[in-house]
Order: structure tokens, then C-alpha cells, then sequence
């Protein structure tokens, strides 16, 4: 029987409690970011604009998990994956020729619509690797250069235009951290040492960030940045993380209006001061409905709005990892870890942001904030997510099916 690839249908075997908790977050985030987009010069038509939007691009990118889940190739993408490394950096460097938003070109404009096309690129990361490291043919190569050179590079080259000429530190981080984590998978005798570098190259990189944040390191970044052309946003971003006191009025405003926000939302008890009541969204928390939702959500739904981002992540989490011990193949294992790295990432980077434990780096916090090329980008990871969970479902229940009619003599 043919398979319908445009099918609205999960393929079997997928995983229920994964599919529910995304649901729920997406909806969730339509519900936030309706409240976040309220303002002293907001309208119904513009709140009905802004949940309209934000719902559309929820059933976008659910169509597009689906279609992944149902139809994702690793044949495929094997055989297109320099032309489709070619075409990423394409799309990248396109960006240059659309006027800067907060400081970076980051993003392509059509009309009221933008794309961050680095944000796909991170789901393409995790292919690469897995589709050069998982392959167990690509394990009979001499150096372990000719094993990890394929996606190395293209790595590589992906951040440096995100850095340098996007002046998008965040998204690099995030690509580089997911590529890092998706190399620490495969168990191949000739990548020991390579893993072993990476992770003392992350080591030395966290002792980097905590020094970055002293009064010394603050003018060891500024006088980096200077020479590199960068702008001041990204060394205001470090000061506000060092001091969110300091400059209240000036690069810390945002970090401190945030936390004034969650801090009167826990005061206001276990469910905040309840949904659509914040104070702090009407003019004083720029980007409440983006980067910091995060504070618009404690503010108005207190804990229990903390639990329901939390439960849903670790509903996601628990299940991805659960399944990437399962699976037999090292490419689903990649895929699997991957995709958790990528989520996991974006989280600590935006609660760290919101509450100033890491510099801000403009990362939204998945499924919830507002954003039409982040939730297609983590929708289409969480297809891949469901595609290798349903194939592993299926061939467990075809070899339990064979055991059965072995046992019965049949």
C-alpha cells in the first residue's frame, strides 16, 4: 500500500506524551504572547492581528512536523548534502542585502513577514553530523579528519557568517553547542581523541564566560568588539548580565524591567497577578512578546505558569532521551540528542537571559515566545524526533509480532 505523503496523520508508532506536551506549549505561547502584545496603544484589531499571526504560524509549523515525521530521508538528504550545506550558506549570506534589526542582519523581510534563516540552520547541523558520523560505512575511513572534516567545516562556516557578519552571537552559540553535543555521540574509536579536545575546548569556554563576566573581562570584551567593528549592543548585553542594577536606565533596562516583573509576579502568590494583568508589558518590558516572555508569564501566572514551560520541557526531554538509549542506530541517536541539545540550549540561554545569569542573546524560548521561524524550525526537529521514534516503534512491534509466531509455532 502507497503511502499518502501529505497526509495530516501522525505516522504510527510516534510518541503520544511528546505530540501532547507540544500542543499544549504551542498553545500556551498563542495564549502569552496575546497577553504580551497588550500595550497603552493597543488595539482589538491589533491583539486579533498579533494571536491570528501567531496561531498561523503554530498550524505551519505543526503541518510541517508531520510531513516531516512522515517523509523525512536519510537516503535523501545523504545524497543532496552539499548542495542543501551550499544552499544554507546561501540563504545566510542572503540576509546582508535587508536593513539591520536590533543591531543585526539576521533576518529576510517579505512584506510583514520575516525569516531567520540560522534557525533552520541549526536543524541542519544535526543532520549533517548524524548523516556523516552515524553512517557505520563512514566508520571504515583511515583519519579520523576524512570522518568529522564534512561537517566540521560547514559548521564552521555556518557561525562565522552568523558572527561576523550577521552580528548574531546567540544563534552561533546555539548552532555550535548543538554541533558539539551531536559529535559527542558516535562511539568510534577514531573520534576518542577529537571528543576529548571538544570537551576541553567547552571546559576552558565556561571558565572564558564566567571571567568575561568580571570588571577585567568586560574590558577585555569591549576592546574585542572595537576591533572587530562590533556593535554596542553586544557589549551592553555582557555589562546588563555583570550589573542588571547598574545601568537600570541604560543597557540594563531591559534585564532589570524583567526582573522586576517576575519578582512582583511571585509576590502576587502561587497563580501571579492572573492572565492579561501585567503592568510591566504596557511600555516598560520591550520584546514581552519575544525574548522575554518568559517575565510576562511569572508575572501573570506565577508558578504555575513556571510549571507548565517546565512539565512541558521535560515531558519533551525526558521522552527524546529516553529513546535515544533505545535506538540501535548511532545516526537516531545523534538525531535524537541533538534536538534535545537544541532545545535544552535555547532554554538555559533565555531563562538565563531573562534572569540575568548569562548576557541576553536574543534566544526565544522555544514553542512559546513569538516568532514564526523559531517555531518552524523546532517543529521541524521535533518531526525528525517523531520520524526515528516511529520507525523504532514499528520494527519493535513487527519483531515482538515474529517472536510471538515463533513461540506459537507458527
Amino acid at each position: 500500500m502507497k503511502k499518502n505523503r501529505f497526509s495530516l496523520k501522525m505516522p504510527a508508532g510516534y510518541n503520544r506524551a511528546i505530540h501532547a506536551a507540544v500542543l499544549i506549549l504551542n498553545l500556551f505561547g498563542v495564549l502569552m504572547v496575546i497577553s504580551a502584545s497588550m500595550s497603552t496603544d493597543a488595539t482589538n484589531g491589533s491583539l486579533l492581528f498579533a494571536g491570528a499571526k501567531e496561531l498561523g504560524f503554530v498550524v505551519i509549523s505543526y503541518v510541517l512536523m508531520i510531513f516531516t515525521a512522515r517523509n523525512f530521508s536519510f537516503k535523501l538528504v545523504t545524497k543532496y548534502q552539499r548542495i542543501i550545506s551550499l544552499c544554507v550558506i546561501a540563504v545566510l549570506l542572503s540576509v546582508l542585502v535587508f536593513p539591520p534589526v536590533n543591531g543585526a542582519r539576521a533576518w529576510l523581510r517579505f512584506g510583514p513577514i520575516t525569516i531567520q534563516p540560522a534557525e533552520f540552520a541549526k536543524i541542519w547541523v544535526i543532520i549533517l553530523v548524524a548523516i556523516n558520523l552515524g553512517d557505520k560505512q563512514r566508520h571504515r575511513v583511515a583519519k579520523t579528519w576524512d570522518l568529522v572534516k564534512e561537517p566540521l567545516i560547514f559548521i564552521l562556516i555556518f557561525s562565522a557568517i552568523i558572527i561576523a557578519l550577521q552580528r548574531d552571537l546567540g544563534s552561533a552559540v546555539v548552532l555550535l553547542g548543538i554541533g558539539y553535543m551531536c559529535f559527542l555521540v558516535p562511539s568510534n574509536r577514531k573520534l576518542d581523541k577529537f571528543q576529548k579536545y571538544m570537551t576541553i575546548f567547552l571546559l576552558v569556554g565556561i571558565v572564558l564566560v564566567v571571567f568575561l563576566g568580571t570588571e577585567t573581562g568586560l574590558h577585555l570584551v569591549e576592546s574585542i568588539l572595537n576591533k572587530i567593528g562590533a556593535h554596542d549592543y553586544m557589549l551592553g548585553r555582557f555589562k546588563s548580565s555583570a550589573d542588571p542594577l547598574g545601568e537600570r536606565y541604560g543597557d540594563s533596562y531591559q534585564l532589570f524591567m524583567s526582573l522586576v516583573a517576575m519578582i512582583q509576579g511571585l509576590d502576587a502568590g502561587l497563580f501571579g497577578k492572573g492572565y492579561g494583568n501585567s503592568l510591566n508589558k504596557l511600555g516598560y518590558l520591550p520584546e514581552a512578546q519575544t525574548d522575554f516572555v518568559l517575565a510576562i508569564v511569572v508575572e501573570e501566572l506565577g508558578i504555575f505558569g513556571i510549571l507548565i514551560v517546565l512539565v512541558g520541557y521535560g515531558v519533551i526531554l525526558y521522552n527524546t532521551f529516553k529513546y535515544a538509549l533505545y535506538v540501535k542506530l548511532e545516526r537516531d541517536k545523534i538525531i535524537l540528542v541533538g534536538v534535545a541539545s537544541y532545545l535544552m540550549i535555547h532554554f538555559v540561554f533565555n531563562v538565563g537571559g531573562v534572569t540575568g545569569l548569562v548576557p541576553l542573546t536574543g534566544v526565544p524560548l522555544l514553542f512559546v515566545s513569538a516568532g514564526g521561524s523559531s517555531k518552524m524550525a523546532i517543529m521541524i526537529a521535533i518531526g525528525l524526533v517523531q520520524h526515528v521514534i516511529s520507525n523504532y516503534n514499528v520494527e519493535q512491534k513487527v519483531l515482538a509480532q515474529k517472536k510471538r509466531m515463533e513461540q506459537q509455532g507458527l
